[in-house]
């Protein structure tokens, strides 16, 4: 026996071993097809999809680094999944994420199926380019942050990003409230004219948690898969992090943001203080604040993408309205033409901006498609 170890490491000693083989055999299987890059490798089911997430890599890269300060990406690997998991098994608080970044393994893992591909892997090596002066941004702030960097560098997914990260900060502190106003269009002389029974509603959409205090912004890391949270609530705080972070940088660039973490360790903190953050981003603790602040920021294209998110009340309140405003004679049109004698118009209670819904060629086709179908029961009872 030697005198060095305690008597029962010979004992020990094996049982390490196993539970080392034990925790290899749960991680998950590596992708077949490996590419290099400059500072990493991706890591994908076949050469095809590697060259052309490496492609897309290679083009992010310099634009990530250029925008960010204090940033380098270096022994990074990429891997492509069906769902990005470290284990052989999904664990069930990442069950839907489309991205993954482990910082101690330094791998982004990706789903293959990611809703916009290049906006998710942008936000995760956002995550992994950050350097330590980054590590002082408190709770879910980085997560704020590397939407905002993914919506910048991949700006034809930007407003479904904006839209989901911004009503998730609505749906979180209170609920987001929709203006519908339908007139009539003389389409003869363009003008705009009062529909004789016409339909005008505030609607509000409601999530599962409206009671999120939004300091919690600041005290939870969301992105963490040992944080637990349900989806829903995971989102609002993605929201509240996004408005944060977007404001500051509005106002101050992404300089201004970095600038806080350097006052912060230069006073001795080990995170910026929240209500350094809250002054940056004229915000406060009211929770209507952020609502307020969050319904303002979506423009045109946010409110268009929010239709499509939730496309359901509007279509039926349409298709509704246009099946009852209109005689059995006039129900025998084609509904292309009923819809076309409609203007309908949402918009944001909070917001300045306006859409018409009825130009929305997605809208059009669901509410044709309903009133064809509605024509085809009236007919088959009479």
């Amino acid at each position: 026996m030697n005198p060095t170890k305690p008597p029962h490491a010979a004992v020990l000693a094996p049982l390490l071993g196993v539970t080392g083989v034990l925790f290899l055999s749960c991680m998950a299987t590596p992708p077949s097809s490996i590419l290099a890059f400059d500072g990493g490798r991706v890591l994908a089911a076949d050469p095809v999809e590697a060259g052309r997430v490496e492609t897309l890599v290679s083009d992010l890269r310099p634009r990530l680094l250029e925008l960010l300060p204090d940033t380098q990406f270096d022994d990074v690997d990429v891997w492509v999944q069906e769902r990005p998991s470290l284990y052989r098994f999904t664990a069930a608080s990442t069950a839907d994420a489309e991205g993954l970044w482990s910082p101690s393994h330094r791998r982004i893992m990706l789903s293959r199926h990611a809703d916009h591909f290049a906006r998710t892997l942008a936000h995760e090596m956002t995550h992994a380019v950050l350097g330590e002066s980054w590590a002082l941004l408190p709770g879910s702030i980085e997560e704020g942050l590397a939407d905002h960097v993914s919506a910048t560098l991949c700006e034809n997914g930007a407003a479904r990003l904006r839209a989901g990260r911004l009503s998730s900060a609505c749906l979180a502190t209170g609920g987001l409230e929709i203006d519908v106003d339908v007139v009539r269009v003389d389409r003869r002389t363009d003008d705009l004219v009062p529909v004789q029974r016409g339909w005008s509603a505030r609607v509000k959409l409601k999530g599962d948690t409206e009671t999120t205090d939004p300091m919690d912004v600041f005290r939870l890391a969301a992105g963490l898969s040992s944080t637990k949270l349900d989806t829903g609530t995971k989102r609002g705080f993605y929201g509240l992090a996004y408005v944060a972070v977007s404001r500051i940088v509005e106002r101050e660039g992404y300089a201004g943001l970095h600038r806080l973490c350097e006052e912060a360790y230069e006073e001795g903190f080990d995170r910026v203080p929240a209500g350094a953050i809250l002054r940056a981003a004229n915000l406060d603790k009211d929770p209507e604040t952020w609502r307020a602040a969050a319904a303002s920021a979506m423009g045109d294209r946010e409110i268009v993408e929010l239709v499509r998110m939730y496309p359901d009340f509007l279509v039926d309140a349409l298709t509704g309205y246009l099946a009852t405003v209109h005689d059995s004679a006039q129900r025998a049109v084609d509904p292309a033409d009923l819809l076309d004698e409609v203007d309908v118009k949402v918009r944001l209670a909070d917001g300045r901006n306006s859409i018409t819904l009825t130009e929305l060629p997605f809208v059009r086709a669901e509410v044709i498609a309903a009133l064809r179908v509605e024509a085809a029961v009236e007919s088959a009872h009479r």
